[in-house]
């Protein structure tokens, strides 16, 4: 129960983390604002799209997580408490009367609110999206690349956990599911994932020893900690980005 009872517990908090060092590059002028808004995105794309991925149970309790993770966004007060979440014990406030408990939004409905919610405003300037830019330039990486890239340096920095459980299959549902998020043609998708090089330049995680993908949508959208620490850096030039890239590598492989 206890065990239980701390996983919710960090699930529910989880948009509210970021576990980047306050003084470090990841805090540079618009990084946190830029990780916000697009954290934002991929949360309102993923709830207005979970009633067609899950269904029953896992569609219920993955919904109730959703609509705690945004409660911001969708207006509510504070962060609603369901019926189940907490121990009786802790269901109470300072002057031990009973915290009120709020009812769940139907599943289907809060995937309507959640397609039409406003992300927070895109920073103006940020080093992660000026190095993202470079980055798809001079490796000529597709819009399906980038936008894979920016999801999995977002989650990374936010924590897996903040992402719903929605099992995948097999490679093909994977593209599938990705597809559907970046509304992209499936096609594309699968392109991305059988060149691996996003995988083989040390970018994203996943891939098993075996040449398996994750079975776990969090699995796909998983940036290296490498990456996420070389893209929040500021570089004067692309002659530099490149530079500090082929260091990275160097390093990376010294290490292996």
């Amino acid at each position: 129960m206890t065990k239980d009872l701390s996983l919710s517990s960090a699930r529910r908090n989880a948009p509210t983390l970021d576990l980047c060092g306050q003084n470090g590059p990841a805090y540079a002028a618009g990084n946190a604002a830029f990780r916000r808004h697009h954290m934002g995105r991929l949360l309102h794309r993923i709830g207005a799209l979970l009633p067609g991925w899950l269904d029953g149970q896992e569609l219920i309790r993955e919904s109730r997580q959703m609509e705690q993770r945004c409660w911001r966004e969708l207006g509510y007060a504070k962060q609603p408490n369901f019926d189940g979440d907490l121990p009786a014990f802790l269901m109470v406030d300072g002057d031990d009367h009973p915290c009120d408990l709020s009812v769940p939004t139907e599943p289907v409905k809060l995937a309507a609110r959640m397609a039409n919610l406003a992300p927070s405003s895109s920073p103006t300037s940020s080093s992660i999206c000026t190095n993202l830019d470079m980055l798809a330039r001079l490796l000529n990486l597709t819009p399906l690349e980038s936008q894979w890239l920016l999801w999995s340096y977002t989650v990374r920095r936010f924590g897996s956990a903040i992402l719903p459980v929605l099992p995948v299959r097999n490679a093909n549902h994977g593209c599938i599911v990705l597809a559907r998020l970046a509304e992209m043609p499936v096609d594309v998708v699968r392109d991305a994932v059988a060149s691996r090089r996003l995988h083989t330049w040390s970018f994203l995680n996943g891939i098993s020893a075996d040449g398996e993908m994750p079975s776990l949508l969090s699995g796909w959208l998983s940036a290296t900690d490498q990456f996420a620490d070389w893209i929040e850096q500021q570089y004067a030039s692309d002659s530099d980005l490149l530079t500090a890239l082929c260091q990275a590598q160097v390093s990376l492989m010294a290490s292996r």
